[in-house]
């Protein structure tokens, strides 16, 4: 009697778990079927087993190739009406077969869905992963309306019975290449020839997690597949005209948790530090990345955590942090804070628990509070210049932009941090006082400056005709006579006539 379907087995040293793979198929209630099975260049014992498989079994077609290879057409070898797909480190129920078999003919369906559990193998427990309560038959664009609910369960190759005549009829190019996801993106491509779609109530697939397991391994291709699947899903909701703002939102969230499995993955890879920093530049850059990762989703901070244990074993290998890299990385996921992380002070973060926290959060006012509390504490100031820090995190075109001297943040923290929280009349009037007390000033020209900038922005001009004042002062005891004669001059066209304006302009005449 011809066969009916082809189970379809992929093997590559899964010497533990094979065994049990291969008794699945062995127990199943249904027998009408043939199983294929590629060697694909194991280096372990799973040839050994196979050998002995086949030895035993007459409904065993075994293809072995001399090396792994990611990408292999199967169809060339499949000439039944239905196949399904088994990974070699996974089993099923013994009623696997005849359940989806009969589920798929009983409802003329193109594609018969089971449910899976998932199996732990670390932990040796054995869970639902997905599984429906009651049994769903849908046609194309009905399953297209419920893609958020449903997405899931066909999702990949496995855990399903397909028509080889519409596999064979579908044009798979450019998935057999990817490393990771191939099989995602073959059934998504099978999905649109398919008229109606039904997914069984129950969870007749063992899926294993293990740590050797491809899903499980970081690949730079992944990043790719990951883009691969979300414009695959795109365009077939809008094929059907139900890529609406919620499905769209839906997505971003899909993608983003995509891309947080794929950072966790590179972060545990064992390759240099800084080859995992690009490679987090080139995920984070990417435009659908940054559509998604807005400030306020989840995985920000999840992204963040992943991106700073980087740095941190980069400096654990003694590798010099390259901080353009970085702050690719932090500009979208701490904008406003970014500024404060400079060539050589990534170790600064690292030591200072409540500057990660405000990177982390990037809250710009905490960040400032805390840079200018190890200033006026004089912590660090032989490591690393927390002036340029602090600078660093001054916007453009506000009263201390390009302020970068460290003693000045320190000698006027509290007129400082009451500029940068835009306190200004606070500030001009602590200010104020200094220049009253005629104490000696830090970089009393700089001071000045500022005091003036303030006294402009509030319109407090007798703060500012104050000011000008000062400064004419200023130049002129330190001999910049032209200086002090144009401050002097200001002065007159703004209709000062004082007593002191009087005696500037005499030491000016005594010093010509």
């Amino acid at each position: 009697m011809d066969c009916q379907v082809t189970i379809y087995t992929r093997v590559y040293n899964t010497e533990e778990f094979l065994p049990q793979c291969l008794e699945s198929v062995v127990n199943q209630t249904y027998r009408n079927f043939q199983h294929l099975i590629i060697d694909n260049g194991c280096t372990d014992g799973c040839t050994e087993i196979l050998n002995d498989y086949v030895k035993n079994y007459s409904w065993v077609k075994l293809i072995r190739f001399e090396k792994n290879q990611h990408s292999i057409d199967n169809s060339k070898w499949i000439n039944t009406p239905y196949f399904a797909v088994l990974d070699s480190d996974d089993w099923w129920e013994p009623d696997y077969l005849e359940r989806l078999i009969s589920f798929l003919e009983e409802n003329d369906l193109d594609l018969a869905v089971t449910g899976t559990m998932q199996y732990i193998q670390k932990q040796g427990v054995s869970q639902v992963m997905r599984k429906l309560a009651q049994p769903v038959v849908l046609t194309q664009r009905q399953f297209a309306q419920n893609y958020p609910q449903l997405w899931t369960f066909p999702s990949t190759a496995w855990a399903t019975i397909q028509k080889t005549s519409i596999y064979k009829g579908t044009d798979f190019s450019g998935t057999l290449g990817l490393a990771y996801g191939g099989d995602t993106m073959q059934i998504l491509k099978y999905i649109e020839h398919c008229s109606r779609i039904g997914i069984d109530s129950s969870a007749l697939y063992h899926y294993r997690i293990h740590p050797k397991g491809m899903t499980y391994q970081y690949d730079p291709r992944r990043f790719d597949a990951n883009i691969a699947i979300y414009e695959q899903i795109k365009n077939f909701l809008e094929t059907h005209h139900t890529f609406d703002a919620p499905k769209q939102d839906w997505l971003k969230r899909v993608h983003l948790s995509s891309m947080t499995v794929t950072l966790g993955l590179l972060r545990d890879a064992h390759i240099p530090a800084d080859e995992k920093l690009t490679e987090c530049v080139r995920i984070i850059e990417h435009p659908l990345t940054a559509a998604a990762l807005t400030s306020d989703c989840g995985e920000r901070e999840q992204w963040f955590s992943v991106i700073w244990e980087i740095v941190f074993s980069a400096m654990a290998e003694e590798t010099l942090v390259d901080v353009e890299k970085l702050h690719s990385l932090l500009r979208l996921l701490a904008p406003r804070c970014c500024g404060a992380v400079r060539s050589g002070n990534p170790g600064l973060f690292t030591r200072e628990p409540g500057l990660l926290d405000a990177l982390r959060k990037d809250d710009w006012g905490q960040m400032v509070r805390q840079v200018m509390e190890l200033i006026v504490q004089k912590r660090y100031s032989k490591q690393f210049d927390l002036g340029q820090a602090l600078g660093s995190l001054i916007p453009a075109k506000t009263p201390l932009a390009g302020m970068t001297d460290t003693r000045f943040f320190r000698e006027y923290s509290e007129v400082c941090m009451l500029v940068l929280s835009k306190g200004y009349s606070a500030a001009l009037e602590q200010m104020t006082g200094l220049l009253l007390e005629q104490k000696k000033l830090y970089a009393k020209e700089v001071f000045l400056e500022l005091y003036l900038s303030l006294s402009a922005l509030e319109e407090q001009v007798p703060a500012f005709l104050f000011g000008k004042m000062q400064l004419a002062w200023l130049c002129l005891n330190q001999g910049r006579r032209e200086e002090c004669q144009a401050l002097a001059d200001e002065l007159t066209e703004m209709g000062l006539d004082s007593e002191e304006l009087s005696e500037l302009r005499r030491a000016l005449e005594e010093q010509s």
